[in-house]
C-alpha cells in the first residue's frame, strides 16, 4: 500500500452476485483476538506489541474495525493511511485478518428515515475500494457489526436495510477479490423486540431468512455471530441449567450456548452448508460501565477457565464453528479503566498478561 490521501476509487466491475465459490477455511480451526490498534503517526510501537502478543499466544487471526465515517469522510474523499498501518503490521507478523466494516458517515444516511442509506451503491463502492486495496492482505470482510441494534442503523432496525447493505457489500468485495470471504455481521445477543432499540438476535435471523425467499444466503460465505456470556459459565443454558447469576440468567441471550439456537435457525432456513465464526465472545471482570454490573461476579480465574472451555466447546461439540475471536486482547491499553471494553481485555493496561491470556496461551492449539 502507498498510504496516499484521497486516492481515486477503483471502478466497480459488474459481476453476478452469487454465493462465493471460496471454501471457508482449510479444515483447520481459526483462533483469533479482537485487537485494539492505532492508525496514527506514532502508533507503530503499539501495533507491533499487539501483533507480538497475538503471535505469542499461539493465535493466528485478528479482528478489528474499519469505521467508514473516518475512512471516507466525504464522497470519494478516501483516507486509508491509518488502516494501511494496521493491516500492514498484522501482515508483517504473518497473521490472518478479519476486518469488520461499520459506522456509516452522515452524508450517506437516508435523512428521511425510510431506509438506512440513501444509496447502497455508495457502500458497494467502498467495499470494492478496500477489497482492491487490501487484496491478499485481508482474508475476510465482516459486513457491519450488531446491525440488530438501532444505534448501529441510524436509529431504526429493519432487516431489509441489512439485506441491501450485505448485498452491496458482497458485490463490492467479490468484484475485486474473489479469494476474500464475506462474513455476515455478528448480531448482538438480546431479547428486546423494539425496532427503535434492538431486535432479538434469533428473531432477527429468522426474519432476514424469510425476507425475499431466503436469498440473503447468496451474499455471505460465513455466518458471523456474537456469543454473550454475562456471568454464566459456558456449559450453562436457559431454561434448564441457568446457574446462579441472578438477574442475568432469565433469557437464552445471556448464555454462550445461544449459538446453538442461531444454528438451528440456519438449519431451518436450509443454510446448513455455511460455517459459523464467533466473531466476539468473552467475559468481563468487574466493570464500571452501566449495564455491565454482572462483571463483578466473574473472577480472573473464572474468566480464564470459561474462555478455554468455550473454545473447547466450539472445537469439539460444534462442528459448524470453524473460527472464534476472543473479545478482547488489549483495549485496556488504549482506553480509560472506566471504558466498558477495558475489563474484558486479556492484557493489563501496561500490556502485561492477565490470567485469561496465560490460560489461552497455554491451551492446546
Amino acid at each position: 500500500t502507498t498510504g496516499e490521501a484521497f486516492p481515486t476509487a477503483p471502478p466497480v466491475t459488474p459481476q453476478p452476485t452469487v454465493a462465493s465459490s471460496v471454501t471457508p477455511g482449510d479444515g483447520s480451526f481459526g483462533l483469533g483476538w479482537n485487537v485494539a490498534l492505532r492508525g496514527d503517526d506514532n502508533g507503530a510501537e503499539h501495533n507491533a506489541q499487539t501483533s507480538a502478543a497475538v503471535v505469542d499466544s499461539g493465535f493466528g487471526w485478528v479482528r478489528f474495525q474499519l469505521e467508514w465515517r473516518n475512512f471516507e469522510r466525504l464522497p470519494n474523499q478516501w483516507d486509508p493511511l491509518p488502516m494501511d498501518r494496521k493491516i500492514d503490521e498484522m501482515n508483517a507478523a504473518g497473521l490472518n485478518v478479519l476486518v469488520s466494516v461499520a459506522k456509516a458517515p452522515d452524508w450517506v444516511l437516508d435523512v428521511g428515515g425510510d431506509s438506512f442509506l440513501r444509496d447502497y451503491a455508495e457502500f458497494e463502492e467502498l467495499m470494492a475500494f478496500v477489497a482492491n486495496r487490501y487484496r491478499g492482505k485481508v482474508q475476510a470482510w465482516e459486513i457491519w457489526n450488531e446491525q440488530n441494534l438501532a444505534h448501529e442503523m441510524n436509529g431504526h432496525v429493519q432487516v431489509e436495510d441489512y439485506y441491501n447493505l450485505l448485498q452491496a457489500g458482497a458485490t463490492g468485495v467479490r468484484s475485486m477479490d474473489g479469494e476474500a470471504l464475506v462474513v455476515f455481521g455478528g448480531l448482538t445477543p438480546n431479547g428486546v423486540n423494539d425496532p427503535s432499540v434492538a431486535i432479538d438476535d434469533e428473531q432477527y435471523l429468522r426474519l432476514i431468512f424469510q425476507y425475499r425467499q431466503g436469498s440473503i444466503r447468496d451474499y455471505y460465505d460465513v455466518m458471523g455471530v456474537h456469543a454473550n456470556s454475562t456471568a454464566n459459565a459456558p456449559d450453562t443454558m436457559y431454561p434448564d441449567n441457568v446457574g446462579d447469576s441472578e438477574g442475568w440468567n432469565d433469557h437464552p441471550s445471556f448464555f454462550y450456548r445461544r449459538v446453538e439456537q442461531l444454528r438451528q435457525v440456519m438449519l431451518q432456513a436450509g443454510d446448513e452448508a455455511k460455517p459459523i465464526w464467533i466473531t466476539e465472545f468473552g467475559w468481563t471482570t468487574e466493570n464500571q460501565a452501566p449495564g455491565y454490573e454482572y462483571g463483578a461476579n466473574n473472577t480472573e480465574a473464572e474468566v480464564a477457565e470459561y474462555l478455554v472451555r468455550a473454545i473447547e466447546i466450539a472445537r469439539t461439540e460444534w462442528d459448524y464453528v470453524t473460527a472464534v475471536f476472543v473479545w478482547n486482547l488489549n483495549w485496556s491499553t488504549l482506553t480509560d479503566p472506566s471504558d466498558e471494553k477495558a475489563p474484558w481485555s486479556a492484557l493489563n493496561a501496561d500490556g502485561s498478561p492477565r490470567p485469561a491470556y496465560d490460560a489461552l496461551q497455554a491451551m492446546e492449539k
